[in-house]
């Protein structure tokens, strides 16, 4: 019997696999611009959107995403020191951390790369649990308040460099991400997050989704006439390929349609096996994962298997979902009081696939970690697949590199 070799990135290393040749194997390779943005291109667009305002009067406040996303920060603000020093030497910054902490000297360095020595006078984290960084812009439809960092809210100007990729519940993420969740409290970053609850909030879906129009509201409050953005999107080898600038909602809106071009695949019909392959920063953590899983599960026929690679090296990631599994109701599918929570949206939506399809982690952590939140874990994915392709007559296999931004979606689907 013949065989082909695949290999999975893994950790710092790879994975080989020997898939028999009676199988139907479609691969999903990294996605890959043929030709990065240069200086020029960066300028010309700059320009085109209205940035010469940047540089008069009182200089923005520039806002960046933390460590957690893979947004090349970096390369953008070699840009903008080519475009005008100042824009490195004099500005302040704020990172947009949302849930997460501070951002590790690790985080740091990888978000400013060389300029980190240059910024850090001038550098500030935004804190969810700290209300007094915060300025109430408003409520939104629920009559609830809503708060962001006053930094933001007080600055003249402000400046956004972020990233746009597929979200698994939002969407998209970039635009109005960098102030919500990123610069908001905690309790608005809950309320949003708890309408993930609803599978209409999917990747790739804006219209439609819940949640995605819980955050369009509620940048509308916090308003974007002051706003200036600089949305990239980059290919698996983190190339800036296309940049967009000037309006949040336009440039958005532009950058959106881009990253659906180059991160949606089309699978032409459904698969027994799908084997995500998860690539960092994203498969550091347990809580990180279900992102390769929401973009492959929909491709996966009915009792057939997604298996996630992850080695999840810095554990579980947050903790609160996976607290929250000791007061879950497995039944019905909801915590025990029924009362929502941060963090629900991760085992509801887990759970709920699991009752369709076998879901399936090959990581690092202890077997009962993964198993506390819906995922069996796996510890031979060569066997694995004979397991799954050798038994029913199944044969359809797919391997999705960088499953963490790639979305599968079948052939017709809406």
């Amino acid at each position: 019997m013949l065989h082909m070799e695949v290999r999975l990135a893994y950790a710092d290393s790879e994975i080989g696999l020997e898939v028999p040749d009676w199988v139907e194997l479609d691969r999903y390779d990294l996605t890959a611009y043929d030709q990065a943005v240069t200086y020029s291109d960066f300028l010309e667009c700059v320009n085109s959107g209205g940035g010469a305002r940047l540089l008069e009067g009182e200089l923005p406040l520039i806002i960046v995403n933390d460590g957690h996303r893979s947004t090349p920060t970096a390369q953008i603000l070699e840009w903008l020191e080519k475009y005008d020093h100042r824009l490195i030497d004099a500005v302040h910054y704020l990172v947009a951390c949302g849930t997460h902490g501070e951002p590790s000297p690790e985080h740091y360095r990888r978000i400013f790369g060389r300029f980190l020595d240059r910024i850090k006078p001038r550098l500030a984290w935004h804190d969810c649990t700290d209300i007094s960084q915060m300025v109430r812009v408003g409520a939104d439809h629920y009559q609830t308040d809503v708060w962001i960092n006053r930094l933001a809210v007080r600055a003249k100007k402000v400046l956004v460099l972020t990233s746009v990729e597929p979200h698994y519940f939002a969407g998209f993420t970039g635009g109005r991400k960098s102030f919500f969740p990123g610069l908001t409290n905690r309790a608005t970053i809950e309320r949003n997050h708890n309408l993930a609850n609803s599978l209409e909030c999917r990747p790739l879906r804006l219209a439609g989704n819940p949640m995605a129009e819980h955050l369009d509201e509620m940048l509308r409050l916090f308003g974007t006439e002051k706003v200036f953005s600089i949305q990239v999107v980059s290919d698996a080898a983190h190339h800036i390929g296309q940049v967009f600038c000037g309006r949040i909602d336009k440039a958005f809106a532009e950058a959106v349609r881009a990253s659906e071009a180059l991160y949606a695949r089309s699978a032409p019909k459904p698969y027994d096996l799908i084997m995500a392959e998860v690539r960092p920063p994203l498969d550091r953590s347990l809580y990180q994962v279900q992102k390769a899983l929401e973009h492959c599960q929909t491709a996966v026929v009915d009792g057939g298997t997604v298996v996630v690679a992850a080695a999840c090296q810095d554990g579980i990631g947050k903790r609160n979902f996976y607290e929250l599994s000791d007061e879950w109701d497995r039944e019905n599918n909801r915590p025990k009081d029924s009362i929502p929570r941060f963090g629900s949206h991760k085992l509801s939506r887990v759970l709920a696939m699991t009752r369709r399809i076998n879901v399936k982690l090959y990581s690092q952590l202890p077997d009962d970690q993964p198993r506390r939140v819906f995922y069996e874990p796996v510890h031979d994915l060569q066997a694995l697949m004979s397991e799954c392709l050798e038994t029913n007559n199944r044969k359809r296999l797919a391997i999705v590199h960088d499953a963490g931004h790639t979305v599968l979606k079948l052939a017709g689907a809406s």
